[in-house]
């Protein structure tokens, strides 16, 4: 027989939001896709910078990648920073960074400009990555905000697919620069909503104060350990993971990761509130969620590489074609994101719709396998139309089911740690795929020099910047081509399965998740349970 355990939520319950609080959640998904937008705009543009610029090769693949960088590493001291100062004025300050580094980029007269700027940028989206969900919990009770969590979901999708066709429109049709300059208005009416609408967690702690009860050797030291691992694998990507320096970001990375959790226990025995409460973890629904967080997010990431790459270079299809492709995954997407908090608001039902979003994930990434040297357009849509609806409930789903099982105090620790493991998980992931590929790829190198290529060019085919070599291999002699798109078809192949095993993997992790259903009564939540899992409720 069912019974309810109950948790108080003063957000709103029911009903239609007041105005304030829709515009306030507009300014927020206004902000995230802005933020999501600057993750996949600058690919498409890199060759345009690179003219301009003429970006030495040590740069070229940092100009992408300082964002992602320091998005990730941001996030978990953003969260802390919104629980000890307020969410209100850490929200301004993270776009308002945004904005900075937007500008520094739009004005940038050198490639070493312009890295920093990106990496301003990446600063302040990492804040809103974390602070925008943070918001969306505070402003919604937590049935009703899985529907606003699917609209959110919706615009990163939206973000995700007209990134590479703006940032090649943007390069082609004006300047690169156009890139950056439309944040500048869209962020700053961004902000102007915000100050005037945001009226959460107003925590108003004295500035000397809060900055002295920040767990500072927690912030470090994840902030150490992201930055050598991400490091690591972006030069062991460029150059080779042999390499003395590569093996030390790698080592010494992973170390400070296993470093960080004795700094928490360690900060909270003092008394401390650490960076990321260890309570959080010692739910196995809590894994659960984010295990399937990190096997999303990595599947996810790397099919938004490995596409327009199977496009490009086996398809010879132009960057711009390659994203009209994308659509087929992104539309769908957009809409069961949406569909999937319509769903888990009305019915209360969480796992469900995560785990048939999971199924769809799986069977999408499985049907990849098939895909040959041939452009068999309808098979192609299909297989990605499949996917993109897989990908819907996944973004929001999880983070739900991760919400429900912690503390009001620990929300925005909570939804940081789903953020950062979004994060790291998503640039671990394509790197991965990067190795399995040049695995894979390696054995038909000998049969591409054999087929006329130069050994150097044959190399560069099986590195981390394949993709840049599109062009190349378009101009090669019709032999020359089915040789390489035959090798590339192989390698693809096998990353694929790879990561068909990663997204079962994620299915199987899901049913460790708590299966319950969200009611409504008031202003109170009530998680329906049943008695066999009540004893395993760890809610305080």
């Amino acid at each position: 027989m069912p019974t309810s355990i109950t948790t108080n939520d003063a957000s709103p319950s029911g009903g239609r939001p007041p105005l304030p609080t829709l515009l306030c959640f507009s300014a927020l998904t206004l902000s995230i896709f802005l933020a999501a937008l600057d993750t996949v705009l600058i690919p498409t543009a890199l060759p345009s910078i690179s003219r301009d610029f003429h970006v030495p090769d040590s740069l070229y693949a940092w100009t992408g990648s300082a964002y992602l960088l320091a998005n990730a590493a941001s996030i978990p001291l953003w969260g802390k920073l919104g629980d000890v100062f307020g969410r209100k004025p850490i929200i301004l300050l993270a776009n308002s960074v945004f904005l900075l580094g937007s500008i520094l980029c739009a004005v940038s007269i050198s490639a070493p400009m312009l890295v920093a700027g990106r990496s301003v940028q990446g600063l302040g989206g990492g804040g809103i990555n974390v602070l925008v969900y943070v918001c969306v919990a505070d402003l919604f009770n937590i049935r009703d905000r899985s529907f606003y969590m699917g609209i959110v979901g919706a615009m990163y999708a939206v973000a995700s697919a007209l990134g590479p066709v703006l940032g090649g429109i943007f390069a082609e049709k004006l300047t690169w620069r156009w890139c950056f300059y439309i944040n500048l208005p869209l962020v700053s009416m961004a902000i102007v909503t915000l100050y005037f609408t945001v009226r959460l967690h107003d925590q108003r702690t004295p500035f000397l104060q809060g900055i002295a009860s920040l767990d500072w050797l927690g912030t470090f030291t994840i902030l150490f350990a992201t930055i050598l691992l991400l490091v690591g694998l972006q030069l062991g990507g460029t150059y080779s993971y042999s390499q003395p320096l590569v093996v030390c970001f790698l080592v010494f990375g992973s170390l400070a990761y296993v470093i960080f959790p004795w700094t928490q226990w360690w900060y909270e025995k003092r008394g401390g509130s650490p960076i990321t409460p260890l309570r959080i973890f010692r739910d196995v629904s809590n894994l659960s969620a984010l295990g399937v967080c990190a096997c999303d997010a990595l599947v996810f990431n790397s099919v938004a590489y490995f596409l327009p790459l199977y496009f490009q270079l086996v398809l010879s299809a132009s960057p711009q074609t390659s994203g009209v492709y994308m659509l087929a995954i992104a539309i769908p997407l957009a809409i069961c994101s949406f569909v999937g908090g319509w769903v888990i608001e009305k019915t209360g039902r969480y796992l469900e719709v995560l785990q048939v979003g999971l199924a769809l994930m799986t069977v999408g990434v499985g049907l990849f396998i098939s895909f040959g040297v041939a452009l068999e357009l309808v098979k192609i849509i299909v297989f990605l139309v499949i996917i993109g609806i897989g990908f819907g409930p996944n973004f929001n789903a999880p983070l739900i089911a991760l919400q429900t099982r912690i503390r009001e105090a620990d929300m925005a620790a909570g939804t940081s740690a789903f953020g950062f493991v979004r994060m790291v998980s998503g640039a671990i992931g394509v790197v991965v795929g990067q190795v399995v590929f040049q695995i894979l790829l390696r054995p038909h190198l000998s049969s591409f020099v054999d087929a006329g290529l130069t050994r150097e060019f044959a190399e560069e085919l099986a590195g981390g910047e394949a993709i840049s070599q599109s062009a190349r291999v378009a101009l090669l002699a019709e032999g020359q081509r089915i040789v390489v798109r035959g090798g590339m078809t192989d390698a693809l192949r096998g990353v694929w399965v790879f990561y068909t095993v990663v997204s079962a993997l994620g299915l199987c992790v899901s049913f460790g998740i708590h299966r319950g259903r969200l009611g409504r009564s008031g202003d109170t939540e009530k998680i329906e349970t049943s008695r066999s899992s009540q004893e395993e409720q760890v809610l305080a």
